[in-house]
């Protein structure tokens, strides 16, 4: 497997088209579509949360189907506008399908932006024409940009990898810089790749590459109303079977996915600083996430992190109200190496060398539970100034 130069134009097999609908405020892309030469598998993992945007309820309904389009807008949810904004999405879907001359149920739809506003449905069909005019295999580095919203750089990767001794190229876009938690987060993400894989493989994979990459990022602990990742891979009489190429294509998956999960991470809402928690001999995995996820989401560690602060008091705290079962004496937590809370004793520490790792914008953290084999781990980040007012200003 390698890393390529480049994001989703240089699989073979998609065109692309973006272009300033109008949806946003600020005269940027705001409007673009992955469309695949021919119908493909897809895969998909959406948000968690109970209340779910009409686009989201779209792509659930559809994602088993065969997949031609994704048509994706930034800036306006399309989240709590009740019936009329499935309505809308509707509407979008089936006009885009005619254009490409395929049924509704081939095309995907994505949202994402500020909640309860109805799409501007004449502004956005009437683009259609100029949209589908401008797909081109040379347009991907456009959807990166088009799915933007408070993101300062465009989110992309791709890789090449060899199965069945062909060599297939992989390639994803993803946005997201705040409402990032595990179980997803404001995030929309879009895979591609030219590899056959069969709708069964395809789902199993996906879903277990995204708990270890993006369900394990946190930068605010909340879960949007908009959650999307989608892999579409071509329909293939001959997909991939060897056990070999199965597990050639996961890692390759899994290194994209692990990839541009530390892009959202390192472009969050005021982040200055990613820190990776670790949990280990926790009683079970189910432990352990429950730690990790607690310790990760601590507006007190968060703040700690941001100001440089010690405090491993606050993240014994966290694990301890996590609902894990813990032992004050058989735990110990540590900043990398240097242990600071040894099975129950607060150590001696030089602060010196301690502040210095401090300082890095990225290190870890890690707590040992003493109870048995699981473990977990998931990337925060510090809570600053900035993202407060990133998030005190975002709707006006």
């Amino acid at each position: 497997m390698e890393k390529i130069k480049g994001g989703l134009e240089t699989v073979k097999g998609y065109s692309f088209s973006s272009l300033e609908c109008g949806i946003r405020y600020d005269n940027r892309l705001d409007y673009t579509i992955i469309s695949a030469d021919n119908f493909c598998n897809a895969a998909g993992v959406f948000t968690t949360n109970k209340i779910y945007a009409a686009p989201v309820k779209i792509c659930r309904e559809r994602i088993n189907n065969s997949i031609k389009a994704i048509i994706i807008n930034s800036t306006n949810a399309n989240a709590c506008t009740g019936s009329k904004g499935y309505e809308n999405a509707a509407a979008i879907t089936r006009d885009i399908s005619e254009k490409l001359d395929v049924k509704p149920e081939n095309i995907l739809m994505a949202s994402t932006g500020i909640i309860g506003r109805q799409l501007p449905l004449e502004k956005m069909i009437k683009s259609h024409n100029r949209l589908i005019k401008g797909l081109s295999s040379a347009n991907g580095d456009s959807v990166a940009r088009a799915i933007m919203t408070t993101d300062t750089v465009p989110k992309y990767c791709a890789v090449k990898f060899t199965c069945a001794q062909k060599e297939y190229t992989m390639a994803g876009v993803a946005k997201g810089s705040g409402m990032i938690a595990p179980d997803m987060a404001t995030l929309l993400s879009f895979i591609i790749t030219d590899a056959p894989v069969s709708k069964e493989d395809l789902n199993r994979i996906f879903k277990e590459k995204i708990e270890t990459t993006y369900n394990s990022i946190t930068i605010d602990g909340d879960t949007s109303t908009n959650d999307t990742a989608i892999i579409l891979a071509p329909i293939s009489d001959e997909p991939l079977k060897n056990d070999s190429d199965i597990k050639n294509f996961s890692q390759a998956l899994e290194f994209l996915l692990s990839d541009l999960a530390e892009k959202l991470m390192f472009d969050g809402e005021g982040v200055s600083k990613v820190v990776k928690i670790n949990v280990s001999s926790a009683r079970n995995k189910k432990d352990a996430n429950l730690i990790a996820k607690s310790v990760s989401r601590s507006l007190l560690v968060k703040t700690a992190i941001f100001g440089n602060d010690p405090n491993w008091g606050r993240i014994a705290c966290a694990a301890g109200y996590s609902g894990a079962e813990i032992e004050e004496d058989l735990l110990t937590i540590m900043i990398e190496d240097k242990a600071l809370f040894k099975k129950g004793e607060t150590l001696d520490v030089n602060y010196t060398d301690l502040e210095e790792i401090l300082k890095r914008n990225s290190y870890s953290i890690n707590i040992d539970i003493g109870l048995g084999s699981g473990h977990s781990s998931i990337f925060t980040s510090d809570l600053s100034y900035e993202y407060v007012k990133i998030n005190a200003e975002y709707s006006t």
